[in-house]
């Protein structure tokens, strides 16, 4: 029983953290791209942008918020699968993080 609640907050904490992180990824590509540092390389996103920065900001907001749901629902039935993909969304979220802020405190 212990087991079932550690897994169960883990995806509830890994959820949020995600959450967080594609938050922090969306402002922090918008300053990038008003500094003229970075290029949003996803077309989708970029089309967003330019339409509008609030479509994209509830877009990237949008994603962790489905995929957490996601997981949520299948947590049972593939419960590494689960574990396995918020990890990597986690470490893939936290390079691009690191590479934002390098590229915004190299450019100041």
């Amino acid at each position: 029983m212990l087991n079932f609640w550690s897994r169960d907050r883990a995806i509830i904490v890994g959820s949020i953290v995600f959450l967080i992180l594609s938050l922090m990824d969306g402002v922090l590509t918008l300053w990038g791209l008003r500094l003229g540092v970075i290029e949003e390389a996803n077309p989708v996103m970029q089309w967003l942008i330019e339409t509008s920065p609030v479509a994209f900001m509830a877009a990237k907001l949008s994603l962790p918020i489905i995929l957490g749901f996601i997981f949520w629902k299948i947590r049972n039935r593939s419960c590494k699968f689960v574990t396995y993909s918020l990890g990597l969304v986690l470490i893939v979220y936290a390079m691009v993080m690191v590479f934002h802020v390098y590229r915004i405190m190299y450019y100041e």
